[in-house]
């Protein structure tokens, strides 16, 4: 079966258009198609201004000043990719948009192609890896945890999973033919080779590339649809155990400060009766302190102010010193009772603080853990959204590749601005690491404090 390119070359044997008529042709159509792709040209540049940098910062600070963990490692091996892509698939990009209508180089369109391939793939299952990782991590804390050699072995497996995907895929490429508004000149460009669009295995090709990203972006969002609600979960659980403890403690606290009270007897040297008394209604100063703590044990100390506490003591018990016979034991209660709340309020005050300082650092953890979360979910989403135009765009080639031929004009500028937004996690991951990563961004201002 004769393809349409070999047609062409008959045409143009049979009419004896030459070689440098042909190439003049196609130069000028190639001059129109690189204005025309300008807004692609700055859009690849910037992507490569800051993921150069930007990814190489990452590598420097993750490899000597950050804790090397499984999420480091992940991220160290997709900022390597990432850096990859920016230094050779970026440049490629823009060499194959300068030459779209006199490509004649099919084994260069398969290596580039490939290699775009696997990069973009092992970015790809680096996420799902991630979302898995800490899926088990935060909703099966219990459970075993992967090891820093597992993820190693886990990095090199997406590797060779990106490699057996993407071989099949750069195969395909080649010479794709373009046709002209001169029937009898014919152009190429880097695309599915002629050779094989007859064929199904373009459409195969696709549709693996279509259920890799079905799959792996359905395993994505159930790991993170499922850690966010263990987030949530999580912090009204610590929220309900901090009240409970801290009611308890004080309930604790406030049992202990009349034991020492008591066993001090608070001897009044100046009145011999007052002892007396205290040694008589022993046991009935025993039953109200029991009374006292199990009223303070309820006392929430979130809602009820200091200065209330010693008040809340000596109102509870004015009715028992009202109702006592002896004057003198009378006078003790009431001197013991204000300084059981003036230690009361101590106490509790050391309480608060306590447990102040240990919700605090709950909240900065639950903000790691918060902070975190919202970095990976935030780089997956980038990559996908970035990739599914891509993909769809894959899509439309293979079902009608004379539609994507005959595109000009805007037409063809916004297909290849949407065909090569799979790049953009290229540069946005360093910017996403430094606005939701505290420590790395730390990090990098002091290294540029100091170098000025």
């Amino acid at each position: 079966m004769r393809t349409t390119a070999t047609m062409f070359n008959l045409t143009n044997d049979t009419l004896n258009i030459t070689h440098d008529e042909r190439k003049l042709y196609l130069s000028v159509l190639q001059q129109e198609s690189t204005i025309a792709f300008i807004p692609t040209f700055v859009y690849l540049g910037l992507l490569a201004v800051v993921g150069i940098p930007g990814n190489s910062l990452v590598l420097i600070i993750y490899l000597t000043k950050m804790t090397m963990k499984p999420l480091s490692i992940f991220i160290l091996s997709m900022a390597a990719i990432d850096l990859i892509t920016c230094l050779l698939i970026l440049p490629g990009e823009t060499y194959r948009l300068l030459h779209i209508w006199d490509f004649t180089e099919p084994i260069a369109c398969q290596i580039y192609m490939a290699l775009c391939a696997r990069f973009v793939i092992s970015s790809g299952l680096m996420l799902v890896a991630i979302a898995i990782i800490r899926y088990m991590k935060i909703c099966h804390s219990l459970k075993k945890q992967v090891t820093l050699t597992q993820t190693k072995c886990i990095c090199s497996f997406n590797i060779f999973i990106a490699l057996v995907f993407s071989v099949p895929h750069g195969i395909l490429q080649g010479k794709h033919s373009r046709k002209t508004q001169n029937p009898n000149i014919v152009g190429y460009y880097c695309q599915v080779d002629d050779s094989f669009v007859p064929t199904i295995w373009p459409k195969l090709n696709s549709a693996s590339l279509f259920l890799l990203f079905f799959v792996t972006s359905s395993i994505i969002a159930f790991c993170y649809v499922r850690i966010g609600c263990a987030i949530r979960d999580h912090g009204k659980n610590v929220h309900q155990r901090n009240s409970l403890q801290a009611t308890a403690q004080v309930s604790k606290g406030v049992a202990v400060l009349h034991t020492e009270v008591k066993a001090t007897h608070l001897t009044d040297t100046t009145n011999k009766e007052s002892s007396l008394s205290y040694g008589v209604d022993d046991t009935s100063e025993s039953v109200d302190a029991t009374v006292i703590i199990s009223d303070l044990g309820d006392i929430n100390t979130a809602t009820i102010p200091n200065n209330s506490i010693r008040t809340i003591v000596e109102n509870y018990n004015v009715n028992k010193s009202t109702s006592s016979e002896n004057t003198c034991s009378d006078n003790y209660s009431r001197n013991k009772i204000a300084l059981d709340g003036i230690i009361t309020k101590q106490r509790l005050d050391t309480f608060k603080k306590s447990y102040g300082k240990q919700g605090g650092a709950i909240k900065k953890q639950r903000k790691l853990l918060n902070r975190t979360h919202l970095m990976m979910l935030t780089v997956t989403l980038v990559f996908f959204l970035g990739f599914l135009p891509y993909l769809g765009l894959n899509v439309l080639l293979v079902v009608s590749p004379e539609t994507v031929a005959s595109l000009k004009g805007w037409s063809l500028v916004m297909y290849q601005f949407f065909l090569d937004s799979c790049f953009v996690n290229c540069a946005a991951n360093p910017v996403i690491y430094s606005l939701l990563v505290q420590k790395f961004k730390n990090i990098c201002i002091n290294m540029f404090k100091n170098k000025h």
